[in-house]
């Protein structure tokens, strides 16, 4: 593991409706970016969100990729020429700072070359959004319980992964108490000032100790597009 590389990379991740993920993964490919990995994800917002912004479906593509910092700039003005992300509901594009990478990774991205098409490098200086990743890890069947619990405290919607729970043994020994292997993973965008709110509401509905059996933990968000701040009401 290489830590002096870790402000030389970040995950970008892409998040498209059911379908659109291989172009995606196409794009970045032929921007020389070749860790890619496609998971098959669910759009939580509720019906009334889904017809504001003309959203046809749910289901969604989760394209995480691995990308040189200079280079985030460039790639996310091509992925949002290809997938209009500037637009209302089109997807969410967004960055993730690594504090660590495997050694053979930045040989593999960061090689002195010239981006494809001509491409400028840019400065690689990290872009604060103002946002944060909330992660929730429950038991599979509680979504309803996190999302009410979230919204509550302001958040709007969110995405689902699917996951299942592997050595779980030591854990449960630890815990005093059985874990169910079968997971999901509720990730939401959020401003900043809302994280901590939204975490306390979703940790008390859907904690460890409650039925959801919930983990819940933030990353920071440095680069943002597709996510329309909400509007500030007048007083």
């Amino acid at each position: 593991m290489q830590h002096k590389h870790r402000a030389l990379l970040k995950m970008l991740v892409t998040i498209v409706d059911r379908g659109k993920g291989a172009a995606a993964v196409s794009l970045y490919r032929g921007q020389g970016l070749h860790f890619d990995y496609l998971c098959m994800g669910l759009g939580t917002a509720n019906s009334k969100i889904l017809d504001y912004f003309g959203l046809a479906e749910t289901e969604k593509d989760v394209v995480i990729t691995l990308a040189p910092a200079p280079r985030i700039k460039s790639v996310m003005e091509m992925a949002d020429a290809r997938f209009h992300f500037s637009s209302p509901g089109r997807g969410i594009l967004f960055t993730v700072p690594l504090s660590g990478v495997s050694g053979q990774v930045p040989q593999v991205l960061c090689k002195e070359q010239e981006p494809p098409e001509g491409g400028k490098e840019e400065s690689g200086m990290n872009t604060a959004s103002g946002y944060a990743l909330v992660l929730a890890v429950v038991n599979r069947g509680s979504l309803d319980t996190v999302m009410d619990a979230a919204r509550s405290e302001g958040a709007r919607g969110g995405t689902v992964l699917h996951a299942r729970r592997v050595g779980m043994d030591d854990t449960e020994n630890l815990l005093g108490f059985t874990l169910q292997p079968e997971k999901e993973v509720v990730a939401i965008l959020t401003p900043e000032a809302q994280k901590h709110a939204i975490m306390v509401a979703i940790n008390r509905a859907a904690g460890l100790t409650t039925e959801a059996g919930g983990i819940l933990f933030s990353l920071p968000v440095e680069d943002l597009t597709g996510l329309q701040p909400p509007v500030a009401q007048e007083e």
